[in-house]
């Protein structure tokens, strides 16, 4: 038996693909480490995490360590 703690679901143009429970729970573990990394996080795993991701028109070169 799998212990479920998160509902994530995952939208490609638009669509929403099919998680089985590993793979959400998966999903969800990597953003929330990943969130605990970031500035202005602390404490807890946040109540909810979104993310958007758009491609942009053209690629372009930034300063990876700089915010827009």
């Amino acid at each position: 038996m799998f212990k479920k703690n998160f509902e994530t679901e995952m939208r490609v143009n638009n669509e929403k693909l099919p998680l089985n429970h590993f793979v959400q729970e998966a999903l969800a573990n990597m953003m929330i480490g990943f969130s605990k990394t970031l500035k202005h996080v602390e404490g807890e795993a946040p109540a909810s995490i979104e993310i958007r991701i758009k491609r942009l028109p053209k690629q372009v070169e930034v300063d990876a360590h700089t915010y827009p």
